[in-house]
């Protein structure tokens, strides 16, 4: 079965899943979540783009932020001929993000996923201005990108329960694409709490999110499919051991969260790896250090033979 084939048989499910979600739940709206960061909505300046659909900006109060790139929540009529030809119309661009090319090339995610709440529109995006926009532990001015779906897909897990229901605060359930792009489900598993309350451990790790999906991106592209379960958790756990290591340079992190996923888990444990990390000076580059890696030490890390013969111990 084509690619091709695969993604519109994936769309078709998921607007069907979707509305037959909302038709479960007549009481609450179907909200979509937009991010024109990157590229808006397909069609949104027509006059007639969204019919009588009510939009609202969720608000970042910083002025390094352009106004153009602020996302927005539109309500969906699903009961109407346009709500549903809008739906699958999102559907199919949050599927398209998602091809590797795309994410390789950096292009976004537009859609941010499908919100079920019971308050007006106009008050979930006022509650997203409250979050989108935070301080981390050392002060700076910081977006959270909680409304891109992989960033998201990033964050969530590593967010406690009061925080996961501060994040959703009016919605009830937050329909998206995970990070391996399947359909999933944020819901909430307790009451309304306000406050994320970042610690200073999460902010490291959101911090890290960037060059994990960028890397994640990479990879994607390289072998033709969407990151697994085993992908992401090997890329956020190099992404800390390449700070640990003391690499600052960005793309160098990129390239060794990217080892991590083409060569091997823990390649960095290799004899020869750990000898060219141990030998670097502040000033210089990762990716000059293991240039000298040879196309038999390379095959050598991927078959993993030396990493089964050391005691669990040794892993990081």
């Amino acid at each position: 079965m084509s690619t091709d084939v695969q993604e519109a048989m994936a769309v078709d499910a998921m607007v069907n899943s979707l509305r037959e979600w909302f038709g479960k739940h007549p009481d609450m709206s179907c909200l979509l979540a937009v991010d024109p960061a990157q590229r808006d909505f397909p069609g949104k300046e027509a006059a007639d783009a969204w019919g009588g659909a009510t939009r609202a900006v969720v608000e970042i109060d910083h002025d390094d932020f352009p106004v153009a790139q602020r996302p927005y929540l539109v309500e969906l009529d699903l009961g109407s001929a346009q709500g549903v030809s809008i739906l699958e119309e999102s559907v199919q661009l949050a599927y398209e993000d998602r091809r590797p090319a795309s994410m390789a090339a950096g292009l976004g995610q537009r859609i941010g996923g499908w919100l079920a709440s019971t308050v007006p529109v106009a008050e979930v995006a006022a509650r997203w201005s409250t979050h989108a926009l935070q301080y981390d532990f050392e002060g700076n001015a910081c977006v959270l990108r909680f409304y891109d779906s992989r960033a998201l897909g990033l964050i969530w897990p590593i967010l406690k329960d009061r925080q996961q229901q501060a994040l959703l605060g009016p919605v009830s359930a937050w329909h998206a694409l995970d990070p391996v792009a399947q359909p999933c489900i944020y819901g909430r598993t307790a009451g309304l709490n306000r406050e994320l309350g970042l610690s200073a451990d999460q902010w490291q790790q959101i911090h890290r999110h960037g060059q994990v999906n960028r890397a994640l991106a990479h990879h994607a592209l390289s072998t033709g499919r969407q990151p697994e379960p085993a992908d992401i958790a090997t890329a956020v756990a190099a992404a800390e051991r390449a700070e640990r290591y003391g690499l600052a340079d960005r793309d160098d992190r990129i390239a060794f969260i990217g080892h991590a996923l083409a060569w091997h888990p823990h390649f960095d444990l290799h004899p020869k790896v750990l000898d060219a990390l141990g030998h670097m000076k502040p000033d210089d580059f990762y990716t000059a250090a293991v240039s000298n890696l040879t196309d038999g030490d390379l095959a050598e890390i991927r078959r993993g033979e030396w990493y089964d013969r050391q005691a669990p111990s040794a892993a990081r």
